[in-house]
C-alpha cells in the first residue's frame, strides 16, 4: 500500500506548506468594504458642509403687517369734554363722516349770547348784523364740537370714551388708510441687542398670527429701512395705531427696541398673492392688521470658519 493512501491528503498538504505562503491572505470582506466606504461618504459630505454649508444667526421680533397707505390719528384742534362716539374698532370711515362730538361750555354761551343779541336790534340793519354774528357763532360752535374724518379707511383704536376730557391735539381715534393701496407691508421691532445688525436688503421670515409654519412654510419680506435709533413708546404707538400692541411689543423687546420697516414679497402663483418658504400647504391671503412674529438672518458663517475662529481663540488665550 502506498505511503500516500495511509495519510489524509489534507495532512500531507499542510506539512508541505505549513504557512501557504503561496495563498493570497485575505485582509477584510465584502461588509468590512462597505464600511470603509460609508466612512469615506461621510467624511467627504462633513468636509462639503464645512466649506458651502453655513451657521445662521437670527434676530427675532414682533410686528403688524399694515397697508403701504399706512395709519393716522384724528385729533381735534379744541379741548373739551367728549359727549358722543360714533365709531368703534374695525368701523369704516369715510371722509366727512362724524366721528364723535365734544361739549364746548364756553362756545355754548357765547352762541346763546348771540342769539340773545338778535332780539336786542334797535334797527334793521343793527338786527341783520346780529343775526349775521349769531349764524357765525352757531358755525364755529359746530365746528368745534363735531369731530369729523379727513381720511377714508379703517378704525384700528378708539382712544376717546363718552364723558372723557380731551386735551387739544389729542387722538380720538387711529385710521387704517386704505386709499391708494398698492401693497402690503409691515413695521417689525428687534430688541435693541441685534437690531443695529439688521440692514436694508435683508430677507425676513414671518408667521403672521394663526399661520401653523410647519404646515405652510414662513412669509417671505424684505427689509427697506431701518431706524437709526431705538424708538420710542409714543413711536411704537403711532406705528401701529393701537396702544395696548405697541406695550406688548415693547415688554417682548426688553422695553427698548429698532423699528425695521419691510415689505412682502409678491408671488402670482401663491393664493395668497406673496411668496412664502413652501409651496406645501395652503396659504390663505394676507390681510393688514395681522399681527407676526419673525426673525432676520443677520448673519451665515460657513462651518469651517468658525472651527478656525475658535482654534485662533484658544491660541490667543494660552
Amino acid at each position: 500500500m502506498s505511503n500516500d493512501n495511509i495519510f489524509n491528503p489534507k495532512a500531507l498538504e499542510k506539512l508541505r506548506s505549513p504557512d501557504k505562503l503561496d495563498s493570497m491572505i485575505r485582509i477584510t470582506g465584502p461588509v468590512g468594504w462597505m464600511g470603509l466606504a460609508a466612512v469615506s461618504l461621510l467624511c467627504f459630505a462633513i468636509v462639503l458642509w464645512s466649506i458651502y454649508g453655513s451657521f445662521t444667526e437670527k434676530a427675532e421680533g414682533y410686528g403688524l403687517i399694515v397697508d403701504s397707505a399706512g395709519v393716522v390719528n384724528i385729533t381735534h384742534a379744541a379741548s373739551g369734554k367728549v359727549t358722543d362716539v360714533y365709531v368703534k374698532t374695525g368701523s369704516r370711515v369715510r371722509k366727512g363722516d362724524l366721528v364723535a362730538r365734544m361739549e364746548q361750555p364756553e362756545q355754548s354761551a357765547d352762541t346763546r349770547m348771540a342769539q340773545y343779541g338778535t332780539e336786542l336790534g334797535t334797527s334793521d340793519r343793527d338786527v341783520q348784523s346780529r343775526v349775521y354774528e349769531y349764524d357765525a357763532k352757531r358755525y364755529q360752535q359746530a365746528a368745534r364740537e363735531n369731530i369729523y374724518s379727513d381720511y377714508e379707511g379703517i378704525v384700528g383704536e378708539v382712544m376717546a370714551a363718552e364723558g372723557q376730557l380731551m386735551e387739544a391735539g389729542s387722538p380720538i381715534c387711529t385710521v387704517r388708510l386704505t386709499q391708494d393701496r398698492n401693497e402690503l407691508q409691515g413695521v417689525f421691532y428687534i430688541s435693541v441687542d441685534n437690531g443695529k445688525r439688521v440692514e436694508p436688503g435683508m430677507t425676513i421670515q414671518l408667521a403672521p398670527n394663526g399661520v401653523d409654519i410647519t404646515k405652510t412654510g414662513s412669509l417671505i419680506g424684505v427689509v427697506k429701512s431701518v431706524s437709526q435709533y431705538p424708538v420710542s413708546a409714543e413711536g411704537v404707538k403711532k406705528s401701529l395705531g393701537n396702544s395696548q400692541l405697541a406695550q406688548y411689543i415693547l415688554q417682548k423687546d426688553g422695553g427698548a427696541a429698532v423699528e425695521v420697516r419691510f415689505e412682502l414679497v409678491k408671488d402670482a402663483d401663491s393664493e395668497s398673492g406673496y411668496l412664502w418658504t413652501s409651496v406645501v400647504g395652503r396659504h390663505k391671503p394676507v390681510t393688514a392688521g395681522s399681527y407676526c412674529t419673525g426673525s432676520v438672518v443677520i448673519e451665515r458663517q460657513p462651518p469651517i470658519e468658525k472651527v478656525f475662529y475658535k482654534i485662533s481663540q484658544w491660541l490667543r488665550s494660552r
